[in-house]
C-alpha cells in the first residue's frame, strides 16, 4: 500500500452532484477536497449518454452555482422553441471538465483521482495500476451518487433476445445509419420519449414506430421551469392552479384527475391514466409529436424478442421481420430509501427539492459550510425521494414545501437562495411590472400554500395506507 493522502472531504463520484457539492465547498470554505471516481473524466453518467441526449430542464438551472451553463438563450427551432436552451450531453461534459480545470483544480485545494475507487477498507485503488493508497479523511466522506441509477448503454437487460434480432441501445441506433421496416422503442420514460422524438426528427414516419409502454407516465410542462420575467405570470398561475387542485382533491384519483385537467401534469393519451411519474418534462409541441405515434403497446414489460415477434408479460405482438428494437428500459435514477443527509463522518447527498439534483448538492454543501450542528443541518435538508410512481408526486410536493418553508425562516438561507443560479424557484424570476392582476395572483398563491400543505398531508396518509 502506497503512502496515504490527507484531506478534509473525500467526495465519492465526480458526476453532476459531486462536482456541484465540490464547487460550493470551494467557494465557501478553505477546506481541502479529494474527489475519487471510477470514470475517466468528470460528468458521471453523462460520459455514457446517447449522442442526442439533452437536459430536460433549462441549462440555466443545471451544473454548479459559480458558473453558468450555456448562454441563457431562447431556442428558436424544434420542440423546445420559445423556451430556454437545453444543453446537449457533449455540452454538459465539456462544462464539467471546464469547472474542474478552471475552478476546482486551480484552487490548490482539490485533488482529483479519476479511474480510482474507494474500497470497503477505506483505501483508494487506482484501477489501471491496481495500486492502493491510504487516505485520512478529517471531516466527512461525501457520497455524491447515493441512489444513482442505470444508463441505457451500460444496463443489464431483463429480457431475452434471440440471436438473429437487432436490439440496440440509443447510442447504437444513432450510429447505425441504415433504414429498418419498423422501429420498436422499448420503454415509456424520458429515454423512450427522447428516442421517439429523435426518430421523428430524422424523418421516420410515425407509422413505422412501435412504442412499447409498460406504464403511461405523467409529465411536467417544461414551461414551468423557465427563468426570466417573461415566464413569471405563467409560472405563478401554474403554481396557484396546482395548489387549488391539491386543496380540492378528496381522493388520490381525484387529485390526479384535477392536476391533469388543469395541465399541471400532462399525459400522452387521455384514455389511459398514467401510473408512473419520474420528473420527466415535455413541451406541448413535443407532446403533439409523440401523439402522432399510433401504435402504442400496453401489455406490460417485454420478456423476449424474436424475429417478427415481441413477447410481453400480458401477450404477444407480431412485428415486421426487419424490426430494430431500441432498448430504453434502463431504470435511470433509482428510487431508494431516504437516509439522513448528515451522519457522523459521512454526508449522503440526496435531493432536497423535487427533481433538482445539482441545486440540492450545492445547498447541502452550503449547509456544511455554514452550520456546525448535524441535527440542525438535517432539519433543513429532509431528503425528497426520487419518484417512480404517480403517488410519489404527493410526497415529493409535501417534503419540498416543508423544506422551502424551513428555509424561508432563515435569513442567511433566504439570501443564499436569492443569489444561487441553480434555484429554479427564484433565480432570475422577477415580475417585469407589478400590476394589480399580478399582485392579486401572488396574494392568492400565498393564501393557498397552507391549505395545500394540510390536504397534501391527508393525501399522503391515504397513499401510505394504500387508499384510493
Amino acid at each position: 500500500m502506497k503512502l496515504g493522502y490527507e484531506t478534509d472531504y473525500l467526495i465519492v463520484g465526480s458526476g453532476a452532484s459531486g462536482i456541484s457539492f465540490a464547487d460550493t465547498l470551494v467557494s465557501e470554505t478553505q477546506s481541502h477536497i479529494t474527489i475519487v471516481d471510477r470514470q475517466h473524466s468528470p460528468g458521471g453518467h453523462w460520459n455514457s449518454a446517447y449522442p442526442f441526449v439533452r437536459l430536460h430542464q433549462p441549462s440555466a438551472f443545471y451544473g454548479v452555482a459559480s458558473q453558468a451553463l450555456g448562454s441563457n438563450r431562447i431556442d428558436t427551432t424544434g420542440g423546445n422553441k420559445g423556451l430556454h436552451e437545453l444543453a446537449s450531453g457533449r455540452e454538459v461534459l465539456a462544462y464539467f471538465q471546464t469547472v474542474m480545470d478552471r475552478k476546482l483544480l486551480p484552487s490548490g485545494r482539490v485533488r482529483y483521482l479519476p479511474n480510482c475507487e474507494l474500497l470497503e477498507n477505506g483505501s483508494i485503488r487506482a484501477n489501471i495500476t491496481q495500486e492502493t493508497h491510504q487516505i485520512n479523511v478529517r471531516k466527512s466522506i461525501v457520497h455524491s451518487s447515493y441512489g444513482a441509477g442505470e444508463v441505457p448503454a451500460l444496463h443489464r437487460r431483463k429480457f431475452e433476445v434471440d440471436g438473429d434480432v437487432d436490439c440496440l441501445t440509443p447510442t447504437e441506433i444513432a450510429e447505425k445509419q441504415q433504414p429498418f421496416e419498423q422501429y420498436a422503442v422499448l420503454g415509456s420514460g424520458k429515454t423512450g420519449a427522447d428516442v421517439c422524438l429523435w426518430l421523428l426528427d430524422q424523418g421516420v414516419h410515425p407509422s413505422k414506430i412501435v412504442w412499447v409502454m409498460p406504464r403511461d407516465a405523467w409529465w411536467i410542462d417544461r414551461r414551468m421551469f423557465q427563468p426570466g420575467s417573461e415566464f413569471h405570470e405563467f409560472k405563478l398561475k401554474y403554481a396557484l392552479e396546482e395548489n387549488e387542485a391539491v386543496i380540492a382533491a378528496k381522493t388520490l384519483p381525484d387529485l390526479f384527475a384535477r392536476l391533469g385537467h388543469a395541465g399541471n401534469l400532462l399525459q400522452l393519451d387521455p384514455d389511459h391514466t398514467p401510473t408512473a411519474y419520474k420528473c420527466g418534462t415535455v413541451t406541448p409541441a413535443e407532446l403533439d409529436s409523440l401523439r402522432k405515434i399510433e401504435t402504442v403497446i400496453r401489455l406490460g414489460h417485454v420478456t423476449r424478442l424474436s424475429r417478427g415477434k415481441m413477447t410481453l408479460k400480458h401477450g404477444e405482438i407480431v412485428v415486421a421481420d426487419d424490426t430494430v428494437f431500441i432498448d430504453c428500459t434502463a431504470t435511470g435514477i433509482r428510487k431508494v430509501a431516504s437516509v439522513p443527509v448528515f451522519q457522523p463522518g459521512h454526508i449522503f447527498v440526496q435531493s432536497v427539492r423535487t427533481c433538482q439534483p445539482t441545486f440540492s448538492a450545492a445547498f447541502i454543501a452550503h449547509l456544511e459550510a455554514t452550520i456546525a450542528d448535524d441535527a440542525q443541518k438535517n432539519a433543513l435538508s429532509v431528503p425528497v425521494p426520487y419518484p417512480a410512481d404517480d403517488i410519489d408526486w404527493i410526497g415529493q410536493k409535501m417534503i419540498s414545501l416543508q423544506n422551502q418553508f424551513m428555509w424561508l425562516q432563515n435569513k442567511s438561507i433566504r439570501d443564499w437562495l436569492k443569489s444561487c443560479r441553480l434555484d429554479a424557484l427564484t433565480a432570475g424570476d422577477r415580475a417585469p411590472t407589478e400590476t394589480p392582476e399580478l399582485a392579486q395572483l401572488s396574494a392568492r398563491f400565498k393564501d393557498s400554500l397552507f391549505p395545500a400543505m394540510i390536504n397534501l398531508k391527508k393525501l399522503n396518509s391515504m397513499a401510505d395506507a394504500g387508499e384510493a
